[in-house]
């Protein structure tokens, strides 16, 4: 199938679908990451790869109280410390729990004779 060469090889947890990615750009690929709250992650896979975030349903003028704005922060942080994982690991690595890293790492260290 010629559809099928032209599909992104995604990361485990891409949540864009097949039609979604029909409509990207040719040499890119814009994969949707897991949401924290508000915020929606964004890989823009191409010749100059970009991990980023937005705010879903943002609506000028929104009113937060302060338990919304500590869980908006809570969310951002957890958003920004994941975008920074997904930006320094290789694309077979990214959505890869860090218990999974450690334990590969610590397999190929431990091998002796």
């Amino acid at each position: 199938m010629e559809a099928d060469e032209d599909r992104p090889d995604c990361p485990s947890w891409c949540l864009t679908t097949a039609e979604e990615h029909a409509e990207d750009d040719p040499g890119t690929w814009l994969h949707e990451g897991p949401r924290f709250g508000l915020l929606r992650t964004w890989w823009l896979e191409g010749a100059t790869n970009a991990f980023t975030a937005t705010v879903e349903d943002a609506e000028e003028g929104v009113e937060l109280a302060a338990d919304d704005l500590r869980q908006l922060a809570t969310d951002a942080l957890d958003a920004a410390i994941w975008l920074d994982r997904q930006a320094r690991t290789s694309p077979a690595e990214h959505g890869v729990s860090v218990v999974e890293l450690v334990r590969r790492a610590h397999e190929r260290s431990t091998r002796s004779a």
